[in-house]
């Protein structure tokens, strides 16, 4: 993992708090999950830090060097 392969840069996350993008937030990478504390269901919440094998670089961001490239697509891409 890099440095800047976080929760706070994948285009997945939304912060809560200060202009969306504060220390902990909801990864909506996938649906909501039901459980028996929420029934009717709820994204799973983050520190900004964390970090899981399914981050794709948030579209605001650029690319941490000119020549850097997004890494090749994988099969959930097309979930």
């Amino acid at each position: 993992m890099r440095r800047g392969d976080s929760c706070y840069t994948c285009r997945f996350w939304l912060g809560h708090g200060v202009r969306e993008r504060g220390p902990k937030g909801t990864c909506r990478r996938y649906p909501p999950v039901v459980t028996d504390r929420a029934p009717g269901g709820t994204f799973p919440i983050t520190l900004s830090t964390d970090w899981c094998g399914e981050w794709h670089r948030h579209q605001g961001l650029r690319a941490d060097s000119p020549g850097e490239q997004d890494p090749a697509p994988t099969l959930y891409d097309e979930l």
